[in-house]
């Protein structure tokens, strides 16, 4: 009989909507109850789970390890993202380098390596497995999953998965993880690739991991059940806690509880995991405070950026590493806009995107997930450059892909536009392209880090260390031996948490000099609704709301009764919270002037202020649409109770 499952992808949501900014420390009390929800597995570590901690200006290692040995003492099933060759970083590593990390995290509490490469190409992936087989032999408890990247691409067939998949158990891989980064897929590709997985693999279980940003991933994760119930096996949904789902994060776990539910066939619904609701409520409050906290990072919901993104097949979030760029974004915006008034980021990147999907071809139509995905931006954002300037568009290539063109990242398409390889190869300077070196046969990186740290100044580097020296790259500010040098001397200066608006700080109520009661503001009136926690919640619903009403998601067939069950439960939970402002400020003794003052939409001190401020960060006008919606639908029920007693 079919199990469906779930496996927390924490760790995406964190590097998804946050950039990866929060501390370990702050994502365990963000999460505390992670460990009892119900869901099979979690995933702690990988993707930006290293480079970006560093980036941040904290210890990389004490980061991942808080994280891992946190969740390992808790008894949870752990798994790390790994992109094969390419560990956490952006460049291929030799085996010595692969074999260390991977000992490392193994020796941490990972139980499961989902091993990557955007094209699907096995050769990157040989270190990874090797390492995860020699890890197995040591005692460890680990496997390495076969991940195969999937997406609504020309390139990805269903024959051609299934001929990286015999490649992927023949390295000894088990089990495989469908991944797709941009969340653009269909559902009758995701039904028929995973009928074909199973056909050929009996023994093999699948995992499913999508994201929400466009809206397809919920009936994707359908369609595989559907194959699942079909061939009586399992299969796994990567899902978010509801308090970071949606957005460019994944679907939540609650609702994909109830789309399984409320499948047509028996067989589905009688295969949905159970959840512990206690406990899931029980995280809710500190999560949406995280997610308020760090909301500045979150892509905000702009329908015609989100229209260029789908066409351009980007990952939401993508564009971040575009800001790292020197003088990139302020030239954008004077070339979008005018000197005095410089375009806005939304406007900035759908003109990015809007390249991006025009140079997709010529590039040979690289699958959207790190690191084409940050390089096929990166070319976007400078070909958009140098069009604005009168230059042609191809003027200068971004190094990721000139790199990637001349088979440094491994596996390069047919149908790349060869006066574009040339131009790679003449940037840089090499007469053909290269074949891609595997791991294996790639000189040892160790000692050449431990020389480079020795040479820096650094007495007996630790291994750790010098995995640090091969992985980090320089970006910007970012000096990587520098960075390790501060590390080791507790020098280095973890990035400051986001400032709170005035409104979500603690309250300080004032004693009258009357003696008669307290003076209060706006910090007063937030907390008693619930504090900033309460306005991020508020936010989220608000977003689904907007979302359902622009046709944002694609349903399965058979549950389209979904979408008004969504949009109810939505819509209604949000006026019992803004109709109960005023009581619940009466009850807490709120005085008459206060009270007044609170409500008055235009007052500096008004609560409604604060909440349109936690909305309009989701979407512009979005508070305003909220509003709408809710009076629309008070005034329907007004019209059907004077109709029933006409």
């Amino acid at each position: 009989m079919t199990q469906i499952k779930f496996q927390d992808v924490f760790r995406d949501a964190v590097q998804s909507l946050f950039g990866t900014n929060p501390s370990a420390r702050e994502m365990i009390d963000a999460y505390p109850t992670a460990h009892l929800t119900g869901t099979a597995s979690m995933q702690t570590g990988g993707g930006t789970f290293f480079d970006i901690f560093a980036k941040k200006g904290r210890k990389e290692w004490d980061e991942v390890e808080t994280l891992i040995t946190h969740f390992k003492t808790l008894g949870v099933k752990q798994s790390a993202l790994i992109r094969g060759d390419f560990l956490f970083g952006y460049e291929p590593q030799p085996y010595d380098v692969i074999k260390a990390m991977v000992f490392e995290l193994a020796a941490m509490g990972i139980n499961i390596l989902q091993n990557f490469h955007g094209m699907n190409d096995a050769r990157c992936l040989i270190g990874v497995a090797k390492a995860v087989r020699e890890a197995q032999a040591a005692g460890h408890d680990i496997l390495a999953q076969g991940t195969i990247c999937i997406e609504d691409n020309p390139n990805i067939t269903v024959d051609g998965c299934i001929d990286f998949a015999h490649e992927l158990i023949a390295m000894g891989h088990q089990g495989f993880y469908l991944k797709s980064a941009s969340g653009r897929l269909w559902p009758e590709f995701v039904y028929e690739l995973a009928s074909a997985l199973y056909q050929h693999f009996p023994d093999q279980d699948l995992t499913i991991h999508a994201h929400s940003t466009y809206g397809e991933a919920p009936a994707c994760y359908m369609a595989a059940a559907l194959a699942a119930v079909e061939h009586g096996k399992d299969i796994t949904m990567d899902v978010q806690h509801p308090a970071l789902a949606g957005s460019t994060a994944q679907p939540s776990m609650n609702k994909m509880v109830g789309l399984i539910k409320n499948h047509p066939d028996p067989r589905i619904k009688s295969s949905a995991p159970e959840l512990n609701i206690k406990a899931i409520k029980a995280s809710m409050f500190s999560l949406y405070g995280l997610r308020f906290r760090y909301r500045e990072y979150e892509s905000s919901y702009y329908p015609k950026l989100v229209d260029a993104m789908y066409l351009a097949r980007t990952p939401g979030g993508a564009s971040a590493t575009l800001k790292s760029v020197p003088g990139l974004v302020e030239t954008l915006g004077r070339l979008l806009g005018s000197p005095e008034k410089h375009a806005a980021w939304d406007h900035i990147q759908t003109e990015i995107y809007k390249m991006q999907a025009e140079i997709l071809a010529d590039l040979g139509q690289p699958t959207q997930v790190t690191p084409y995905a940050a390089n096929t931006t990166g070319q976007a954002a400078l070909s958009l450059w140098h069009h604005l300037e009168g230059r042609d568009k191809y003027h200068a290539l971004f190094p990721g892909i000139a790199d990637y063109l001349v088979g440094r990242h491994g596996k390069v398409p047919a149908q790349a536009n060869p006066e574009l390889v040339k131009k790679a190869l003449a940037q840089l300077r090499l007469d053909e392209r290269e074949t891609y070196v595997v791991s294996t046969d790639r000189p040892d990186g160790l000692p050449a880090a431990e020389a480079i740290l020795k040479k820096a100044g650094l007495e007996q580097p630790s291994q750790r260390e010098c995995i640090s020296a091969a992985l980090l790259r320089n970006s910007g500010q970012f000096q990587a031996i520098d960075h390790i040098l501060a590390c080791r001397q507790d020098t280095n200066i973890p990035q400051e948490k986001p400032e709170l608006p005035f409104y979500a700080r603690a309250p300080r109520p004032m004693p009258r000099p009357d003696g008669t009661g307290f003076n209060r503001d706006v910090r007063d009136a937030v907390n008693l609704v619930g504090g900033y926690s309460k306005l991020q919640e508020i936010a989220e619903r608000a977003l689904h709301l907007k979302q359902l009403v622009d046709r944002h998601y694609i349903f399965p067939e058979g549950e389209e009764n979904i979408e008004k069950e969504w949009y109810d439960s939505n819509i209604h939970k949000l006026a019992d919270v803004l109709d109960g402002i005023p009581v619940m400020l009466g009850a807490a003794n709120f005085s008459y002037g206060q009270k007044m003052m609170m409500l008055q939409h235009d007052n500096p001190n008004s609560i409604h202020l604060a909440i349109k401020d936690a909305v309009d960060q989701k979407a512009e006008g979005l508070y305003d649409f909220m509003i709408h919606q809710i009076y629309l639908v008070k005034a329907s029920q007004i019209e059907q109770k004077e109709t029933r007693h006409a």
